[in-house]
């Protein structure tokens, strides 16, 4: 919860304090139930939402429960399907163009040996002449002679 602040003011609401650029929009699934659940801890005793109110705000949560639930298994069929297409590159002749460490461009070409995931999730192949070639450089793919 980067930049979001919840607290509670005298009054009846909750006050929320967005400190990034975006301000609202980076708020996430998660933040927005631990608004709601602040928003019921902090209610006016005096003057407790209606059951119709809390009844919505119950289903809400639990609509982004199972929201988020449905997008984290999306991301892990996704994710392998991406692991299956990249290992079924292992044994093929692939090519592909990269930039070196002054920003040439050059040709890489090889057979995969292997499939590794980098730290921020991209596929790179190794090929069998040690050179690493990022997936989504890939520009061939051919039979290995």
């Amino acid at each position: 919860m980067d930049g979001i602040g919840i607290s509670a003011p005298t009054g009846t609401g909750v006050a929320i304090q967005a400190g990034s650029k975006q301000g609202l929009a980076d708020i996430t699934g998660d933040d927005f139930i631990n608004i709601l659940v602040k928003q019921l801890q902090f209610q006016d005793p005096f003057e407790p939402m209606s059951n119709e109110e809390m009844v919505a705000q119950l289903s809400t949560i639990r609509e982004l429960e199972m929201n988020t639930k449905l997008s984290q298994a999306l991301e892990q069929i996704t994710n392998q399907q991406r692991f299956g297409s990249a290992a079924s590159l292992i044994g093929r002749l692939v090519r592909g163009n990269v930039l070196d460490d002054q920003g040439m461009d050059y040709e890489v070409s090889g057979v995969v040996k292997s499939v590794r995931f980098n730290a921020n999730g991209e596929a790179m192949l190794e090929l069998d002449n040690g050179e690493v070639l990022p997936l989504a450089k890939l520009e061939a793919v051919t039979e290995a002679v």
